[in-house]
């Protein structure tokens, strides 16, 4: 039967940078001040109790984190599970960049193009491999049944069209600013790199104690 390991998937809240559509990928950017409140008003319908938590190491997962757990340290903080880097586009929006000519290379083959001294989406895929299979491997020496990872819409994507049941090309895949997903696995299914079992969304509720 294997050993049981659920893995939910979260976004990090939104940023300022965000609003504005700005590309972000490795930017050590904040939570925008409004996400705070939001945030800690959230009670999150856990499908088993979490066992260990894991973020990328970048401050708006690390600070939505403390915000979903309170207090509750992660087991482990990581670049692994960062974004895509997106060089010298860091901090830039379409508007500022819709007439480079590199950009829009990019736009047209993202999978094939990479940012200007940015990350290649291989690169990308490799690291993110690297990241979920360290995270396995912690979950297996913690005994854990349920780890809670909190990082970007480009690892979840990924995550999701490599591994959820229902096969869906990247883009496809919606994940709203700290929306997410379980997918329900066993450890010996996650190290062979077989689909989950099952998928289901995260669920929040507002706590109107909070």
């Amino acid at each position: 039967m294997g050993r049981h390991l659920a893995l939910t998937l979260i976004r990090h809240g939104m940023t300022e940078q965000n609003r504005r559509r700005a590309y972000i990928g490795w930017t050590d950017a904040p939570l925008a001040a409004a996400e705070h409140s939001r945030l800690r008003r959230l009670r999150v319908e856990w499908p088993y109790p979490v066992d260990c938590i894991v973020t990328s190491d970048l401050r708006r997962c690390w600070e939505t984190a403390a915000l979903l757990f309170g207090s509750r340290e992660p087991d482990w903080c990581t670049s692994g599970w960062r974004e895509l880097f997106f060089g010298v586009w860091e901090g830039k929006t379409f508007a500022e960049l819709e007439t480079d000519l590199a950009y829009n290379r990019w736009l047209e083959s993202p999978f094939s193009t990479a940012p200007p001294a940015g990350e290649s989406y291989v690169s990308f895929q490799a690291r993110i491999k690297r990241a979920l299979a360290e995270t396995v491997a912690l979950a297996e020496r913690m005994g854990a049944r349920h780890v809670a990872i909190v990082t970007h819409s480009g690892p979840i994507r990924f995550v999701l069209e490599q591994y959820a049941p229902d096969v869906r090309p990247f883009w496809e895949w919606k994940v709203p600013f700290s929306g997410g997903y379980t997918l329900e696995s066993t450890i010996e299914r996650w190290k062979g790199g077989e689909r989950c079992i099952s998928l289901s969304v995260v669920r929040f509720k507002e706590n109107e104690n909070g």
